[in-house]
């Protein structure tokens, strides 16, 4: 009986040569309260690149390395540690390995809370990309103030994983919804939704002046959105501005304080953000998938065919086939990277 897959493996900090991809890698076996599911497509987050170049370094201290990356996946469940009671084997599912990573495997262990089942007319692709974008854009539209009918949201970065849910979501609140991207995009925003298209490239949002906005979610990392904020307006950091700067005290005080040092007094307020893990985030999610009328989309910029093709991707956000455009949306690895191995129910293997 098979008792391996195939993985990427990542051997230290750095970048493209700290990657490979490696064959006879043992098969985890779930723990208690976790699953093992077998990969039928995963897909690429900022957060992944970052645990691999190790910058800032801060989250070398906090996350450590992962020997196998990857976060995000959709995938049949083939085994089950002790308590876990919501899933059964062969329910196909999608999730997040989050930090722990993992998922860019033939098959990775994850808790059970960090999955949910995936609408049987959402294909492994689209689900892949789901968990760690999704729940971002939900989280920070909720976070500070909820987002409410009437408000006037700025989605910056509205082509990305994030961002292309954001604008979604927020309409579906009941908001009216600035989108900021590139130009090649502005149809897409367009098409998810957008009251107001803005080319990021050619026009500074900023320089407009006047207090616009109830909520602006920064999916790219600009500093000092106050001015743009209505009074008891909100602004999210998704991405940090100076994403590798080793002094994470001074960005998040570039956040928080500019461009005053009394903002403490100032009913406008700026936040950074960190997405968590909510099952009940991802049943959302989930159940939102599909077509029509309170339906939201996963746009899929780059389907990659193959491990190795994942390995350039991974490292390089903007390796792209030549003469392609720069692709929105999330980059997804498809399943045919995902070569058929065989194993035992409850999480053995079997011939």
């Amino acid at each position: 009986p098979d008792t391996s897959m195939r993985a990427v493996r990542q051997a230290g900090w750095g970048g493209r040569e700290q990657l490979s991809v490696c064959d006879g890698v043992p098969i985890p076996s779930p723990v208690e309260g976790q699953v093992l599911v077998r990969v039928r497509a995963a897909s690429i987050n900022a957060a992944d690149r970052h645990m691999l170049s190790g910058r800032p370094y801060l989250i070398r201290a906090a996350v450590g390395l992962a020997a196998i990356p990857g976060m995000d996946f959709a995938g049949v469940v083939e085994g089950l540690g002790e308590g876990v009671k919501t899933l059964a084997l062969g329910d196909e599912i999608l999730g997040t390995a989050d930090v722990k990573a993992g998922a860019f495997a033939q098959f990775v262990c994850v808790s059970e809370g960090n999955v949910t089942r995936k609408p049987a007319h959402v294909d492994w692709e689209t689900a892949a990309a789901v968990a760690t974008a999704g729940q971002t854009a939900m989280q920070a539209l909720r976070a500070g103030r909820l987002v409410e009918k009437g408000d006037h949201v700025l989605v910056y970065g509205a082509s990305g994983g994030v961002g292309t849910f954001a604008v979604q979501l927020a309409k579906l609140a009941g908001a009216r919804v600035t989108a900021a991207c590139s130009g090649r995009d502005v149809l897409l925003a367009r098409e998810l939704g957008a009251d107001d298209v803005v080319d990021y490239t050619t026009h500074d949002i900023a320089a407009s002046g006047g207090a616009k906005f109830d909520k602006i979610i920064d999916t790219v990392g600009r500093p000092r959105w106050r001015p743009l904020l209505k009074p008891r307006g909100v602004s999210v950091a998704v991405a940090l501005p100076y994403p590798e700067s080793e002094c994470v005290p001074c960005v998040l005080c570039s956040i928080l304080c500019a461009p005053f040092c009394c903002c403490c007094l100032s009913t406008k307020k700026s936040l950074p953000f960190m997405q968590e893990v909510k099952s009940g985030d991802l049943e959302m999610l989930a159940e939102m998938l599909g077509e029509g009328e309170g339906k939201i989309r996963a746009v899929v910029g780059r389907r990659v065919e193959s491990l190795e093709e994942l390995l350039d991707a991974l490292a390089t956000p903007h390796a792209i086939p030549s003469g392609s455009d720069h692709p929105h949306g999330k980059t997804v690895v498809t399943m045919g990277a995902f070569a058929e191995v065989e194993v035992e129910a409850g999480g053995g293997t079997r011939a």
